[in-house]
């Protein structure tokens, strides 16, 4: 893997980093709910994903343990009444801290060449549209579990209805305006 030193840097450098994830996600608007828990469990979470980046990145993304645990993060947060926006914020900026690093890194090393930048950066995009992909289904389990509520994905026949008002919507957005036609005779002005 040409990542390896990189992936080998993040591991090196887990603690701090789940640090300053951790402090980014207590202090950030978008991400409230997270001084709620306990500060502990939201530190080992993030130490946890950084400390084994490479086996994270390494495992079956669809059936293994990775979908299973952010599966279940995804159901644990809907219990914590955590909003669904909220939790893929955390992902997104424990997901931005890190391709700073990875960016940063190359800085700090020079040996580190654009191609393992970019395939290290490709990986951790590509990891965590998998973890919000299973969290979101996770907490869309709960839904329909604690209400009934069926997610518009998860039932064709609702996505197809979905999809046709989305284009009525539209429809109305991206119509003419219709203005009065104008006739000008004699100096007067008359609607038609």
């Amino acid at each position: 893997m040409l990542t390896k030193k990189i992936v080998d840097l993040i591991e090196a450098n887990a603690l701090r980093l789940s640090e300053e994830i951790q402090e980014r996600l207590l202090s950030h608007p978008s991400t409230q709910s997270y001084r709620n828990i306990d500060e502990q469990m939201l530190h080992d979470w993030i130490y946890d994903v950084c400390s084994r980046f490479s086996y994270w990145l390494e495992e079956d993304k669809d059936e293994g343990e990775v979908a299973q645990h952010y599966q279940n993060l995804g159901k644990d947060r809907f219990e914590q009444n955590f909003q669904l926006p909220e939790v893929i914020s955390a992902l997104y900026l424990t997901k931005r801290r890190l391709w700073e690093f990875i960016a940063a890194s190359r800085e700090v090393d020079s040996a580190l060449n654009l191609n393992q930048i970019v395939e290290a950066s490709f990986l951790l995009v590509r990891f965590f549209d998998h973890a919000v992909m299973h969290v979101t289904e996770g907490f869309e389990a709960m839904l329909k579990n604690t209400h009934g509520y069926e997610a518009t994905l998860s039932n064709p026949e609702r996505l197809a209805e979905a999809i046709e008002a989305k284009k009525e919507r539209e429809k109305l957005i991206y119509e003419e305006p219709k203005l009065p036609t104008l006739c000008f005779t004699k100096g007067m002005i008359r609607r038609e």
